[in-house]
């Protein structure tokens, strides 16, 4: 390990730097940034929204398309197995209730389409280039003008570092 301050080389466990004496791990532990538990604010690309539809809705439809698959076979094996005495002691028909249960799976499954389609929805970003002019640009000096030219600075920062040049002079 070595001193944040002074760079000397100390012991690993060391608190305090041999050279200076300044407190290595407290320094240490305030050039630590701690990373927050919950991110409240970010937003996310488009790329990424996209991505995290299209994988929740394939994961989603799935895991519905398993279900529906489970709760069938579940449901035929229902009706053959309940005995004959417990069936006529339901105040209603057992028969339709169980045959349709496997219609419970189309939940996720639905949801998963919908995350897919939402996915795909979502457009990416363009790039803002500008395009290249097709036509040369015309001479705006051409005939009478009424007004004075004014001439333009070169970029955004031009009049903030003229400004601090003048300051330094």
């Amino acid at each position: 390990m070595y001193c944040p301050q002074c760079g000397a080389e100390s012991q690993a466990k060391a608190q305090f730097c041999r050279t200076r004496g300044a407190n290595c791990k407290a320094i240490l532990k305030a050039d630590e940034k701690p990373r927050p538990l919950i991110q409240i604010g970010t937003k996310k690309t488009p790329a990424e929204r996209r991505e995290k539809h299209l994988t929740t809705g394939i994961v989603s439809m799935f895991s519905g398309v398993g279900l529906t698959i489970f709760l069938y076979y579940l449901s035929a094996a229902l009706v053959l197995k309940i005995p004959e005495h417990i069936v006529a002691q339901i105040p209603f028909e057992i028969d339709p209730v169980v045959r349709i249960i496997w219609l419970v799976g189309l939940l996720p499954m639905l949801s998963g389409v919908g995350h897919i389609v939402a996915g795909l929805l979502i457009r990416p970003r363009q790039n803002l280039e500008l395009d290249q002019p097709v036509a040369p640009p015309r001479d705006l000096t051409e005939g009478v003008s009424t007004t004075t030219a004014v001439s333009a600075p070169g970029s955004v920062t031009e009049r903030t570092t003229n400004l601090l040049e003048h300051n330094l002079n």
